[in-house]
């Protein structure tokens, strides 16, 4: 597990923030669940990069600031996602970046990157070692994609969680 804070410069974090993170021009897609359909905990979701191919307009954008940082072969997929503050602290639920149909094999090489958005006090977890970084914006946390992990929704802090996920060879 890498941890790396203050990934982008104050400029390269306040552009992106204007330009894509709270854009009110960026599509948001509604979910009725986070994790799995019976969690039944509403968010939104940014599709930027899927099935091999760019689907947002900010691809480039966020390409440009982060193809260096992760140092990148190729990407599988990245996503921008946003939750709310919540009464109480949950874990969303353990999951790995892929799904159950696909082969774990073949995402053996690839990596898992969360880009913190925001600041609040829910934390990524881990099943296996029971570690939790902290949601601390322009933060950027790199792991194995086979890991167990989760979000926790938080009650303090920014109102939204917002998270950029990558996964990448």
């Amino acid at each position: 597990m890498i941890i790396r804070d203050n990934l982008l410069t104050p400029k390269g974090f306040d552009d992106l923030k204007e330009q894509v993170i709270y854009n009110k021009q960026l599509p948001w897609f509604w979910r009725n669940s986070k994790v799995r359909e019976s969690d039944l905990i509403q968010s939104l979701v940014h599709p930027v990069y899927a099935n091999m191919k760019p689907m947002s307009d900010y691809f480039n954008l966020i390409h440009t600031y982060f193809s260096v940082p992760l140092d990148i072969t190729t990407w599988y997929r990245i996503k921008i996602n946003c939750t709310w503050k919540s009464s109480e602290q949950t874990v969303f639920g353990w999951h790995t970046d892929f799904t159950d149909n696909e082969e774990p094999r073949k995402f053996k090489a690839m990596k898992t990157a969360l880009f913190y958005c925001s600041d609040t006090n829910g934390p990524t977890a881990f099943e296996e070692s029971g570690e939790k970084v902290e949601c601390i914006s322009n933060r950027l946390l790199c792991f194995d994609s086979l890991l167990d992990h989760s979000g926790i929704s938080h009650t303090e802090g920014d109102e939204r969680r917002i998270v950029i996920n990558f996964n990448y060879f």
